[in-house]
C-alpha cells in the first residue's frame, strides 16, 4: 500500500517554500527602490555621519545650477578712453590710448579721413658710439691683444657719420613702418652697432674703419662655372637672391643654375598679365616682368660670390654712395679682417644689403665663427665681432682667389702694426681646387 504524508498529501511545503521566495523578492525590490531614489548608500551614510560634508555637496549642486547673467546690453552709446599697455615679441614696449567717441552713420564715417584715425609718438633711445680702448674691450676683450696697435690707431680716430647716419635711417624706417602698419624692425636688429670709428695708423697712414656689431648670415650668390649644381634648401630660403654685388664676367658656357629657375618665373608672369585686368596689378607685374628679364641677362653674362663657399661680408647700400665724399667710405670688394674671439678672418665686402641693418655675413664665414648657424640663425647674437674694413683696397672683380685674399689682407694688417704674438690669420681652403 501507497505511505500518504497528511491531509494535504505532501503539497504544504511547495506552498511554503514558493511563499518565503516572492516574500524575499519583495523586499530586495523595495530596497533597489529606495536607494536609487535616495542614492548610494555609502554616499548616504557618510552625509548623515558628517553634515558639513553633505553642506558642500549640496552647494556644489546649487553653483552648477546656477544660472550667469550677462551684463545688461547698453542702450546708447557711450563715450571712453582706454590705456593698454604691452611687451610686444620684438622686445619693444607698446603703449595705446584709445579715444571712442559717437559719431555719425557707418556709411558716412566710412567716407571721413577723420573717423578711423591712429596717431603714434615714438620714443626711441639713440645709443652712444663707444669711442675708446675701455669701451671696445668690454665687447671684445681680446682685440688689444690681437691688435696691438689699436691704441695708437685711437688716438687719431672719430666717431664715423656714418654710425649716425646708420641710426638716423634705422629712427626713420620705425616711423614709416608705424605709420604704414607695417612690421618695424625688433630691438636686436635695432641695435646692432655699438660704434663705427674712423683710423688711421699714425705711421704707415693706412685707415681703417672699424665696425663693432653681432653678424647675420645671407645665404646668397650663384656661380654656374664653379658650382653648377645649387642646394635647394638654400636657394628656395624666404629671401635668397642668385646675384651679389660682386661679380664678374662668366669664363665658360655653363649656365647659371638658377637661369632655369629665373625663366620660368618670367613665363609665369607673362601669362598672369595677359589674364589681368585692373590697372594697378598689371603696372605691378610688368615692372617685375622689367626686372627679371635685366636679372636674366644679368645672369648669363656674369658670376657671383657663392656664400656658402666664399667669405664676405654685406654692408648697407648706402654707405658705397659716400664714396667721393669720405676717405672712409667702404666699397663692394674692399678688403676686411673679421675678429671675434681668438680668430681673425679674411674676407671682401661681397654685397649690399637693407639700408638699416649692418654686421651680415656670408654662411661660410658665419659657419666659420659658429658651426650652428644657418640661413634662419645667426653665428653672433651678442655686439662681440670686430669688421677691420681697409677702404680704397678693393681689387678688380675676379673669381675669387682665397690665398690671395689673405696675402693682401696680411699686408694690410702689418701697416697697422701686426697681429699680436700667438695670433695669425686664418687659413682658408677653396672648396673648387
Amino acid at each position: 500500500m501507497k505511505k500518504t504524508t497528511g491531509f494535504y498529501q505532501g503539497r504544504v511545503a511547495p506552498f511554503i517554500w514558493g511563499f518565503i521566495t516572492a516574500l524575499i523578492l519583495l523586499i530586495v525590490a523595495v530596497v533597489v527602490s529606495y536607494f536609487y531614489k535616495s542614492g548610494p548608500l555609502d554616499l548616504v551614510t557618510e552625509d548623515r555621519l558628517n553634515p558639513v560634508s553633505q553642506d558642500i555637496s549640496t552647494k556644489q549642486k546649487e553653483i552648477i545650477k546656477k544660472v550667469i547673467v550677462r551684463d545688461p546690453l547698453p542702450e546708447k552709446h557711450v563715450n571712453y578712453k582706454r590705456i593698454d599697455t604691452a611687451r610686444l615679441w620684438s622686445g619693444v614696449e607698446s603703449n595705446t590710448q584709445i579715444e571712442f567717441k559717437q559719431g555719425k552713420e557707418a556709411s558716412f564715417e566710412r567716407m571721413q579721413p577723420g573717423s578711423y584715425t591712429f596717431d603714434f609718438n615714438v620714443k626711441l633711445n639713440s645709443p652712444k658710439p663707444v669711442s675708446d680702448l675701455k669701451g671696445l674691450s668690454n665687447v671684445n676683450p681680446l682685440i688689444v691683444n690681437i691688435v696691438p696697435d689699436l691704441s695708437d690707431l685711437l688716438m687719431a680716430s672719430k666717431v664715423s657719420g656714418f654710425y649716425y647716419k646708420l641710426y638716423e635711417i634705422k629712427a626713420k624706417r620705425v616711423q614709416q613702418y608705424l605709420t604704414r602698419l607695417n612690421a618695424i624692425p625688433d630691438k636686436h636688429n635695432y641695435y646692432d652697432c655699438e660704434t663705427i670709428l674712423e683710423m688711421k695708423h699714425p705711421k704707415s697712414g693706412r685707415k681703417v674703419l672699424l665696425i663693432q656689431s653681432d653678424m647675420d648670415v645671407v645665404s646668397d650668390g650663384s656661380d654656374g662655372d664653379r658650382m653648377p649644381e645649387y642646394d635647394k634648401y638654400i636657394a628656395e630660403s624666404t629671401n635668397y637672391q642668385p646675384f651679389t654685388s660682386y661679380g664678374w664676367r662668366k669664363k665658360t658656357s655653363t649656365p647659371n643654375p638658377l637661369l632655369k629657375r629665373w625663366e620660368n618665373k618670367l613665363s609665369d608672369e607673362k601669362k598672369n598679365i595677359a589674364n589681368t585686368t585692373r590697372s594697378s596689378q598689371k603696372a605691378a607685374i610688368e615692372q617685375n616682368i622689367s626686372k627679371l628679364k635685366r636679372e636674366i641677362v644679368d645672369m648669363k653674362a656674369r658670376s657671383f660670390l657663392i656664400a656658402r663657399a666664399d667669405p664676405f661680408i654685406v654692408i648697407p647700400s648706402w654707405m658705397r654712395s659716400y664714396k667721393e665724399q669720405n676717405d672712409y667710405a667702404p666699397s663692394v670688394g674692399d678688403y676686411v679682417a673679421v675678429i671675434h674671439k681668438g680668430g681673425v678672418y679674411p674676407a671682401i665686402i661681397g654685397d649690399t644689403g637693407p639700408t638699416w641693418k649692418i654686421g651680415e655675413a656670408s654662411l661660410r664665414l658665419a659657419k666659420t665663427l659658429n658651426p650652428k648657424a644657418t640661413s634662419y640663425s645667426r653665428p653672433v647674437s651678442d655686439l662681440k665681432v670686430s669688421y677691420l674694413i681697409f677702404p680704397g683696397t678693393a681689387s678688380k672683380p675676379d673669381a675669387p682667389n682665397l690665398k690671395e685674399w689673405g696675402m693682401k689682407i696680411k699686408g694690410f694688417l702689418n701697416e697697422i702694426g701686426g697681429l699680436g704674438e700667438g695670433y695669425s690669420l686664418h687659413n682658408w681652403e677653396s672648396y673648387f681646387q
